[in-house]
């Protein structure tokens, strides 16, 4: 009688969630983005291999949200009433320019140091032409 009254006993332990998930999964309100998705964008970039700090995670995630009201501040600058797709290439066009710009300065840095190759060369070249202009060759 009394193994009919025994309720069987079940196994009421459950799978726990794993810290990390959860904590990226919370979204703090003082953050412009989903930590989470900026979070995964992140890890895509730079591998899975290495941990990315809390502090850096709400660093990038509070600069995006800097960068995106400087963006915003500027596409405000329109004449029109609305916003449209030219006022976005405006707003973000120093960004996109910035690997050009970089290029750019490669570029230059060569073409300063070929110009400073030849102000040698000219140099010597002057030299060696008044050396022998007052015979002292």
């Amino acid at each position: 009688m009394d193994e009919i009254n025994q309720i069987p006993q079940q196994n009421t332990e459950q799978p726990v969630p794993q810290e990390t998930d959860i904590a990226e999964e919370q979204d703090d309100d003082s953050l412009p983005f989903p930590r989470a998705r900026v979070v995964r964008i992140v890890k895509t970039e730079i591998g899975g291999a290495k941990q990315v700090r809390s502090e850096v995670k709400d660093a990038i995630n509070l600069w995006l949200g800097n960068l995106l009201k400087r963006v915003a501040r500027e596409m405000g600058n329109t004449q029109f009433g609305s916003v449209g797709i030219a006022d976005f290439q405006r707003a973000t066009k120093p960004y996109d320019m910035i690997s050009d710009i970089i290029k750019d300065q490669e570029r230059l840095m060569i073409s300063v140091q070929k110009l400073n190759a030849d102000a040698d060369h000219i140099g010597r070249e002057l030299s060696r032409f008044f050396n022998v202009l007052q015979g002292t060759q």
